[in-house]
């Protein structure tokens, strides 16, 4: 029996020492995809998104040796594979329409590890610790063009990776969201130059005070700002307006044929009418009713809105709608759809509605990339007039609601995948835009994970501009947002309505008047860095 038992014992440590060998001969950078990919993820509701602080210090020590462009960019290639993946979390598998939703992330993919390209030339001329330095803002930098090219959905990984943590990211109303891609990429490269000089000696008391003084001077002066803009932000004087979105849950093909469309309006317009009755059976009175994106398909249908100006003028309610139509006012030879947000008022004629086109389309599904050049080119098949694609509007527009008791409030209504772009929602609070109500349509995905993903977005445009929103998304999350970034109320069923008060503010953030600013000085500091050592070595 004892000699079992030795046996037995011999074999348990054999396979720990398997798996101890597994783990010492697992790529460096693959452990980092591993940390960074489980980041983003939720695991009984723990926010893991910390472990982004040090995820890349395994992916450095892979690429620190590497003395060839494909030798150094392909363990980064294939980090940002994994780590997409994980981060993705499957949704890539569950979409409509998979295959126009998997060209899409490829091309994400590959625009992801292009700022390690961009880093290989510094780190060939000045060293690899020497270049670590302005990494923080290379990344920072190729995040903000990458927003600008037309080929992508402008969704930044690095700078989206902190979004659950509202507490230290409110220095993003001045700097923008790309000042969060340097913060946590200057948190691995100073973890990581200590780990080099500590190898020998991690669990030394020295090696833990270093980590943690690193720790206090990335995480204190955050804190710190948040807490003095918390106290500033209270004491301003509050005014506030009745808001209403409807949530619903409708499948991304209920609209496919014309008697869908019907049943989809008929549907919206019932769950209206019940929360308008149960609000007047109480007494009170919301200053604005909320249909989702393009939750009128069919803008053009003349019985719609006869049909529509019935209810509004029963509800007494303006009502804001998404939908998609051709403008009344294009060319003959113009027939593309623009995807609108349209305020309904009783007593205001069709044509005298107020409307904001989306200005910033989605690649693929609305418009096709870079088409303005491409079309130019003999014999291509798609022309810019194309009617199988939407046409954007050329700068953003404000709608002005009459409140209940009087008040002209100004709303800025960015649409979908607008959230991503902060331009957009900068210039509509520098127009006067007092809070936003974000129309969004996220039946793509049905997992729980990507809906997340996209409503922890519209919390970093509140913190940039200090504005509320009303979040009212089709098979997404519909939520009210302080401009704190805090989630105030969220919907918790598929279908149904969240009426509350959504703060205005009048505050231009630093950021809105000058959202390049950050861009400009990360140009500035790595221009700087590469003259001083240019210099430098001149002299030895």
């Amino acid at each position: 029996m004892k000699k079992k038992h030795i046996l037995k014992n011999s074999q348990t440590v054999k396979k720990n020492n398997s798996y101890f060998k597994l783990i010492c001969k697992t790529p460096n950078w693959l452990i980092s995809a591993i940390l960074y990919g489980f980041s983003w993820n939720m695991f009984f509701d723990v926010n893991l998104s910390f472990i982004a602080w040090f995820a890349f210090i395994p992916l450095f020590i892979s690429l620190e040796n590497k003395n060839t462009f494909w030798s150094f960019y392909k363990p980064a290639l294939f980090f940002s594979l994994v780590a997409y993946f994980i981060i993705c979390n499957g949704f890539l598998l569950v979409p409509q329409k998979v295959l126009l939703v998997f060209a899409g992330a490829l091309d994400e993919l590959l625009m992801s590890s292009i700022s390690f390209a961009l880093f290989y030339p510094f780190k060939k001329k000045f060293g690899f610790d020497k270049s670590l330095i302005i990494f923080p803002f290379i990344i920072a930098l190729w995040e903000w063009i990458y927003q600008w090219l037309d080929n992508t959905s402008g969704y930044l990984m690095l700078s989206h990776s902190q979004c659950q943590n509202i507490w230290i990211i409110q220095f993003i109303d001045i700097f923008g969201v790309w000042s969060i891609a340097s913060w946590v990429m200057a948190f691995n490269v100073l973890l990581f130059f200590q780990f080099k000089k500590n190898q020998k000696k991690l669990f030394s008391f020295s090696f833990i005070k270093k980590i943690s003084f690193i720790c206090c001077i990335m995480i204190l002066p955050p804190l710190i700002y948040m807490q003095i803009r918390y106290m500033q932000i209270s004491k301003q004087p509050k005014q506030e307006i009745n808001i209403t979105l409807i949530n619903t849950n409708f499948s991304l093909f209920a609209s496919d044929t014309y008697n869908g469309y019907i049943s989809k309006i008929e549907r919206l317009t019932y769950i209206t009418d019940s929360i308008d009755f149960e609000l007047k059976n109480r007494g009170a009175k919301s200053d604005l009713y909320v249909w989702h994106e393009a939750a009128v398909d069919h803008g053009n249908d003349k019985m719609f809105y006869g049909f529509i100006d019935t209810a509004v003028t029963d509800w007494k309610t303006p009502l804001l709608v998404g939908m998609q139509m051709i403008p009344y006012d294009a060319p003959s030879n113009d027939r593309r759809r623009v995807n609108r947000a349209t305020l309904i008022q009783r007593g205001i004629s069709q044509i005298e509605y107020q409307y904001y086109d989306k200005v910033h389309l989605s690649p693929g599904y609305e418009k096709i990339p870079y088409l303005n050049f491409l079309s130019k080119i003999p014999f291509f098949p798609i022309s810019i007039n194309d009617s199988g694609y939407y046409k954007a509007a050329k700068h953003i527009q404000l709608i002005e609601l009459k409140t209940q008791d009087g008040r002209k409030i100004k709303l800025g209504t960015p649409i979908c995948v607008e959230q991503n772009y902060p331009a957009i929602w900068s210039d509509m609070a520098v127009a006067g835009a007092e809070c936003f109500v974000q129309l969004s349509y996220e039946a793509w995905w049905p997992t729980k994970y990507f809906q997340k993903q996209m409503a922890n977005i519209t919390r970093l445009r509140c913190i940039e501009t200090r504005r509320s929103v009303g979040r009212c998304s089709n098979g997404g999350i519909t939520e009210f947002i302080d401009s704190y970034g805090s989630i105030k109320l969220q919907a918790e069923t598929p279908e149904g309505s969240l009426t509350t008060q959504l703060s205005l503010n009048n505050e231009i953030t630093f950021f809105s008047k000058y959202y390049w600013n950050y861009p400009v000085l990360c140009l500035l500091f790595i221009a700087f860095f590469c003259a001083f050592q240019l210099f430098f070595k001149m002299k030895t």
